[in-house]
């Protein structure tokens, strides 16, 4: 190689820009330290567990809801100095905008580098018995109400030039034939999130989603504490909301800055390997 070419790439290495920084490793109890984490749905199961590890990871959170009281309740058991909560209606799209601005003001650092897309809802039922109310709410929350507070977030994001991440909370119901309204709302979010990271990722923005199977939340009327057997999934139990929360701070953390567009599945094999169950 001549004198002008080790010049010529010595030059483009310093002129590049990379979207994407190589991550150091650091202390688990450091991976979101400095990180602002905005969670819609956080005082629900996993949300609030979210919610919890990502305090625990060195970030300050903000956990949204519909019900004061238990936004309330849940920052007084969460006991940190570093979480503080908005009551956030995903159906008024139009006051996303002043939502999210009040949002990044929450703390001295008056910025949101993690939006968490938690907050979701399932009729539970039957094919035959849904109503159109059912359908609309549920995709309203699932689906309407995921796509605009990412766009308020992304369009903050890109003018604050903030490298942050996005992460929507899917399902093991995106592999399975969609006959509910939530089964076909998690099919969205799958498709979404490959869209929203092929859009962001050119701003350093990475779009990921995590899908849990069966899990101990209230949402099936259970929790941690219960007896987690399931039989009929291959690895014979629940998942509990620490195990999804794990997964999500790893996906929201530098440490995965590498995975982008994908959707991981945490469902002991419900779904991934057996379709049939």
């Amino acid at each position: 190689m001549g004198i002008k070419e080790k010049i010529r790439r010595v030059f483009k290495v310093i002129n590049s820009k990379q979207i994407i920084a190589v991550p150091q490793f650091v202390d688990s109890n450091k991976m979101l330290h400095g990180k602002t984490v905005l969670i819609t749905g956080g005082s629900g199961g996993i949300g609030f567990e979210i919610a919890r590890k990502c305090i625990q990871s060195g970030a300050k959170v903000i956990i949204t809801g519909t019900n004061k009281n238990k936004l309330q309740e849940c920052v007084g058991k969460l006991d940190s100095k570093e979480v503080k909560y908005m009551v956030f209606d995903l159906n008024d799209v139009s006051s996303f905008e002043s939502k999210v601005k009040e949002a990044a003001a929450a703390f001295e650092e008056n910025v949101i580098d993690v939006l968490v897309n938690c907050a979701g809802i399932n009729p539970k039922k039957n094919f035959f018995d849904t109503q159109e109310k059912d359908f609309d709410l549920t995709m309203d929350i699932n689906v309407k109400g995921t796509f605009f507070i990412s766009q308020v977030v992304a369009n903050y994001m890109i003018k604050n030039k903030v490298k942050g991440h996005i992460l929507n909370l899917s399902s093991s119901s995106a592999l399975r034939p969609a006959w509910s309204p939530y089964e076909m709302s998690k099919w969205t979010i799958r498709g979404f999130t490959k869209g929203l990271a092929d859009i962001l990722i050119p701003y350093g923005i990475i779009v990921n989603a995590i899908a849990p199977g069966p899990t101990a939340t209230p949402m099936l009327g259970m929790n941690s504490e219960d007896d987690l057997d399931l039989q009929n999934n291959p690895s014979k139990r629940y998942a509990t909301p620490e195990e999804i929360a794990n997964l999500a701070v790893m996906l929201i953390s530098d440490m995965g800055n590498l995975v982008v567009g994908d959707t991981l599945y945490a469902t002991g094999g419900s779904g991934v390997i057996t379709l049939h169950n």
